[in-house]
């Protein structure tokens, strides 16, 4: 057997490290309204996803969102209380969280992320899916523009599927 000095931890989600990088793209992809960008950057996951959350606080120690420093907040079930630039739903949450937190974010800069289905038409701005076993992701930019976020048209291309 040849070893070429690197191994992946046993426990290693590639999954989780592809949704982390998803995640962290899109803090560069939208305008955060100028109350976002004071203090942290905030990154919420809601459910269990211990993996992804590892996977973000990796990338929170490294890098930064212009100035801001990146905090990584997790919770099993959805706390409206939590001031956040993102809101992320793992896969098991019901739907009802996501419209929720999508109503009770309406225009502050909070831009909804979810891995459920139908979530993205039910005011979750990006939608995790799968396509031929790819990590891909749906863009509802109705839903993005009621939270008050802004972002380039071309964003769109980014997306499997544009959700208008």
């Amino acid at each position: 057997m040849v070893s070429f000095g690197f191994q992946q931890p046993q426990n290693f989600d590639t999954n989780a490290k592809m949704r982390a990088c998803f995640i962290y793209g899109f803090t560069r992809s939208f305008e955060w309204p100028e109350s976002k960008k004071a203090n942290t950057f905030v990154i919420y996951v809601v459910g269990t996803s211990d993996a992804l959350v590892a996977q973000l606080k990796n990338l929170a120690a490294t890098k930064k969102v212009g100035t801001q420093d990146i905090e990584i907040k997790n919770s099993g079930t959805f706390d409206p209380s939590i001031a956040s630039n993102i809101i992320y739903f793992a896969p098991d949450n019901e739907l009802k969280s996501v419209g929720d937190a999508a109503s009770k974010n309406k225009n502050k800069g909070t831009l909804v992320v979810a891995e459920t289905g139908g979530a993205a038409k039910s005011g979750a701005s990006i939608n995790f899916i799968f396509i031929e076993n790819k990590l891909k992701f749906e863009y509802n930019k109705n839903s993005a523009v009621k939270a008050g976020l802004e972002t380039k048209e071309d964003f769109k291309k980014l997306a499997a599927v544009v959700i208008d």
